[in-house]
């Protein structure tokens, strides 16, 4: 068996502390892709604060699967809910409306891992690229719903309705 002696001319492991990082319309978004590694699968580390609810929305291409590192939250897809803890793997059909909301009085950490790179772009067109591995500070500014739309819309998503309140989640 001959073993190849090539040079490899980019990275081939990502560290938590020197990966890609912004702070994403209040989450935390870090690209565990290694630097020059091919986009897709895309895997994001994604830090979302207690009552963190993204509007609901559609994925036209994209399945939406991640693995839930830390914390809580309840999930609602189409018609179905319910609630994916510390450990669960969910994955949302592409096409059909959802969105989640983080139950956790601490925040929830997932990871998540996509066929394609579509939703990163959107992470990277609209965040604040950042070296702090935290959530980020109150005066962080939030682009205008028009640019975060339009952005998202360009990396195949659009938005159906408003986030998950508090007062829907079940007890």
């Amino acid at each position: 068996m001959s073993q190849s002696t090539l040079p490899i001319d980019r990275e081939l492991a990502s560290e938590p502390a020197s990966s890609q990082a912004w702070w994403f319309l209040g989450t935390l978004a870090v690209s565990r892709n290694p630097v020059g590694a091919p986009a897709a699968p895309a895997v994001i580390e994604l830090t979302v604060p207690p009552g963190g609810s993204p509007p609901r929305h559609v994925h036209a291409d994209l399945d939406d699967a991640f693995l839930m590192l830390e914390g809580e939250a309840f999930i609602a897809c189409g018609d179905r809910s319910w609630t994916a803890r510390q450990g669960s793997y969910v994955v949302l059909p592409q096409g059909v409306e959802h969105t989640f909301r983080v139950t956790s009085t601490t925040p929830a950490k997932l990871l998540l891992i996509h066929a394609d790179d579509s939703f990163l772009r959107f992470i990277a067109a609209v965040g604040t690229p950042t070296e702090d591995r935290q959530l980020p500070p109150d005066d962080v500014p939030t682009p205008d719903f028009e640019a975060v739309n339009a952005a998202w819309e360009a990396n195949g998503g659009r938005f159906t309705g408003p986030s998950i309140e508090a007062a829907e989640v079940p007890a």
